[in-house]
């Protein structure tokens, strides 16, 4: 009798190490938590949005997953990370390194070629840390993709056509993110700058976790797409251009989606395997300083406002009425958010305090953004420009300056070239350090990162400014991009709905599902809690299945005589779209605009 697995031919070349095996494992299983955070977009947009567009919400950020998997599949991959190393198997390495393409990548497309590994292989240049195997690194790596397209979808919400934002998603995933991956983590010229440049040694672009190639190219296509579509009717008012509050419809899915999110974020860190403790105290850190520093500004500006107008300038009052303050949980979770975002390029080398300290300018870097936007009148229902754009820009530049003092770039720690070396004054040997000898025992002296022929490479300054060489260039791409994409859909009129259904609704026009269907609340009940069956019933049928007709209008019953009651909600949302969603009065709160987002609908009282 033969044992199990006696006589299964395994190639050699299958067989992978336990430590390639967890690594992989490790990879997937953050990937997974990274692709979860698909569920906290969705519910913090839900919660934004009035009831009427929860559903295209939501689909939205489903297609974002769908789309992005099968795009990044057939290209985004290729583009990112498309020919970087070559294993012999004859010898088992891997080839060294070359300047194959420092823009864009050329290979796997559809996954082909699997023998050719991502760059996280020996004789690599170790700048950009890879630990999976190579359909882990596809797989982390579409998670990253796939949450920059949707940060998109909150920005616009409740007026973007279904079919554009299909397209954007498509371009998004499958070129425009992917390109700055390979500029940043994969062979592309911000990791390998030029040697005509003749930058020291140690300075290349450092984002450890997407600071920018994600969440700063999510916010800027943000903001482009916001400009081009313009904002919602009644957000400002026609008359005074002043701002009008259009409130979501549930806090508590906000919540829910924010904490779905702060665990994801600590996930996008634990994926990449290098300084993972040290990475989500400072992700921590970051996100309770931004987010506490911007509810404050909230509560406090205007009592510091009214102190200075009244009490230092001695402003004669008109009305004796003190400013109103809240402590804003909206405000609260958003500039968390940016908090975070902002650790993501540098948590991995960031001083504990350094990280604090970012938090704080970031909050306020968020409140004031957010209101020079409304300013601009640029509608943003999430904030997705002032979270992602904002928090991604200040992280990608200050992680240099408050690096740990291990790191030779690190501005706080740097005290000029003289105190670097290990002698006491200038001399010949100050240029070698025995921290970075070869092998001692031969008497080998490597030469000190500061020094090159004997000038001093001032590497804090120059890390710095390669960092905003990278920023810059990311930004630069993803307008030039975006640019040409929203201004064709915009001529072509189909980046935006119509009034009629922006103003009724996209989830019945679009989808023909409402997420919170009349039915599914129940009716029939008077104001002592008794039921009356008559009022669901045509009387014939019982207690059986509720008729579609009672719960619309008693009075108008032979309006319905046509639809089949058996029909559920489809046939409900028919009706709605063709005979409630009209509002025969104006509130008034914008301007004449038929602002009423529910359907009108009269139950019978008389029992």
């Amino acid at each position: 009798m033969k044992k199990f697995g006696e006589g299964v031919y395994h190639d050699s070349r299958e067989q992978d190490s336990v430590e390639e095996v967890l690594k992989s494992l490790t990879l997937v299983m953050n990937a997974c938590m990274v692709l979860f955070m698909q569920s906290g977009f969705a519910l913090i947009e839900a919660g934004a949005v009035r009831a009427k567009n929860v559903t295209n919400i939501l689909i939205k950020n489903l297609l974002d997953a769908c789309v992005g998997a099968l795009v990044y599949w057939a290209c985004g991959f290729a583009f990112a990370f498309g020919k970087v190393a070559v294993k012999d198997y004859e010898t088992g390495e891997y080839s060294s390194y070359s300047y194959a393409n420092r823009f864009i990548g050329h290979k796997h497309f559809f996954l082909s070629y699997p023998d050719y590994k991502s760059p996280s292989l020996d004789n690599y240049p170790v700048r950009v840390f890879h630990g999976g195997s190579f359909y882990g690194e596809f797989f982390f790596n579409f998670v990253f993709a796939a949450t920059a397209t949707t940060i998109i979808s909150g920005a616009l919400a409740e007026r973007v056509e279904f079919g554009a934002y299909l397209v954007y998603g498509i371009i998004a995933s499958g070129f425009i993110q992917p390109v700055t991956v390979h500029w940043a983590w994969s062979n592309g010229w911000l990791v390998y700058p030029p040697e005509s440049l003749k930058l020291p040694p140690a300075v290349w672009y450092r984002d450890y976790a997407g600071g920018g190639n994600v969440h700063a190219v999510g916010g800027i296509a943000a903001l482009v797409s916001c400009i081009f579509i313009g904002p919602r009717l009644g957000r400002f008012s026609a008359k005074t251009g002043e701002k009008v509050h259009i409130p979501g419809h549930s806090t508590p899915l906000t919540c829910l989606g924010a904490f779905i999110l702060f665990i994801g974020f600590l996930s996008m860190v634990l994926g990449h395997g290098q300084s993972v403790a040290q990475g989500v105290t400072n992700l921590t850190l970051g996100g309770a300083a931004s987010g506490l520093t911007s509810m404050m500004i909230v509560n406090l500006e205007p009592k510091v406002v009214d102190w200075w107008k009244y009490t230092i300038r001695k402003t004669n009052r008109s009305r004796v009425i003190k400013p109103r303050t809240f402590w804003s949980f909206l405000v609260l979770v958003d500039a968390t958010l940016a908090g975070m975002v902002s650790m993501c390029a540098g948590c991995d080398v960031l001083e504990p305090w350094g990280a604090v300290i970012i938090g704080i300018i970031v909050g306020f870097a968020f409140y004031y953004v957010e209101h020079f936007l409304i300013h601009m009148k640029v509608d943003d229902p999430v904030g997705s420009v002032a979270v992602h754009l904002v928090g991604g820009v200040i992280g990608v530049l200050l992680a240099p300056v408050f690096a740990k003092k291990e790191h030779e770039y690190s501005w706080i720690h740097w005290k000029g070239c003289d105190y670097d070396c290990v002698s006491d004054s200038v001399n010949s040997t100050c240029l070698y350090s025995t921290s970075f000898a070869g092998d001692a025992s031969e008497g080998k002296r490597a030469l000190h990162p500061n020094w090159q022929n004997g000038d001093c490479l001032y590497t804090p300054f120059h890390q710095f400014a390669w960092q905003l060489v990278g920023i810059l260039a990311i930004l630069s791409w993803t307008i030039v991009c975006c640019i040409p994409l929203f201004f064709l859909l915009w001529k072509l009129r189909v980046l935006r709905v119509d009034a009629d259904t922006e103003v009724r609704g996209i989830d019945i026009a679009y989808h023909g599902e409402p997420a919170y269907p009349i039915a599914a609340q129940g009716h029939g009940w008077d104001n002592e809690g008794e039921f009356s069956v008559s009022n669901l019933t045509d009387g014939k049928t019982g207690g059986g299945r509720r008729d579609v007709k009672a719960l619309l209008n008693p009075h108008e019953a032979e309006s319905w005589e046509g639809m089949n009651p058996e029909a559920g909600l489809v046939a409900l949302a028919i009706a709605y779209r063709e005979k409630y969603y009209k509002n025969p009065y104006a509130n008034g709160i914008c301007d004449g605009m038929e602002a009423t987002i529910a359907p009108t609908l009269v139950l019978s009282t008389e029992f």
